[in-house]
């Protein structure tokens, strides 16, 4: 047991670091945004309380939850409103370890408009694996957004979604992979703009 809890410790203490570097680069404001991410071989996750700044965060603000949504832990603090839609990727997909939600603004805007930024440099398509799922909108924390973000990932081979109006989503088989491939997309993001520019107005 005490080498689960020091696994335990660990992921804490990387969900915290990378929720700080996540608002540290400006992929998400205010309060919003959230990670979460599996304990390794079990149906329990770690995942954000609701009401903090992903820049603000400490070990005390993520809950151990199970796939049904119990906080396992005595505390008063309330899981992500956003928790239903990670809970169903980690039903969906055992193979996923972690789950990165975010509002990057360039990938933002295509989400704005319900576009996918295309793919346009050798590392998009080889980081995204050229597949990128478009959910439709959906009330933030409901049960609706849940069963189309758990719709879409039931292809094995989305590692990424745009949700419309909203932010991204991105899965790994760990958190530095989740959070990586986030940059990945807004990168893709930010290049496809960049390059409309370049192009100028198309007839």
């Amino acid at each position: 047991m005490p080498a689960q809890t020091d696994t335990i410790a660990d992921l804490r203490r990387t969900l915290v670091e990378l929720s700080h570097r996540a608002y540290a680069l400006g992929l998400v404001p205010g309060v919003s945004g959230n990670l979460s991410v599996r304990v390794p071989g079990e149906d329990r996750v770690l995942i954000k309380a609701t009401g903090f700044s992903l820049g603000d965060m400490t070990p005390a603000h993520t809950l151990l939850v199970d796939l049904d949504g119990r906080v396992l832990e005595g505390t008063d603090l309330r899981p992500s409103k956003e928790m239903f839609f990670h809970l169903a990727i980690y039903r969906r997909r055992p193979e996923v370890g972690a789950v990165v939600h975010l509002h990057p603004p360039y990938t933002t805007a295509f989400a704005a408009v319900h576009q996918l930024p295309p793919a346009l440099t050798g590392a998009a398509r080889a980081f995204l694996g050229g597949k990128v799922a478009l959910v439709p909108p959906a009330p933030s924390g409901s049960r609706e957004l849940a069963a189309m973000v758990e719709a879409a990932f039931r292809d094995p081979e989305i590692r990424a979604a745009v949700l419309a109006e909203h932010g991204s989503i991105t899965v790994g088989p760990d958190l530095y992979s989740a959070f990586y491939l986030s940059q990945y997309l807004e990168d893709a993001a930010r290049t496809a703009l960049l390059v409309r520019i370049l192009r100028g107005p198309q007839d």
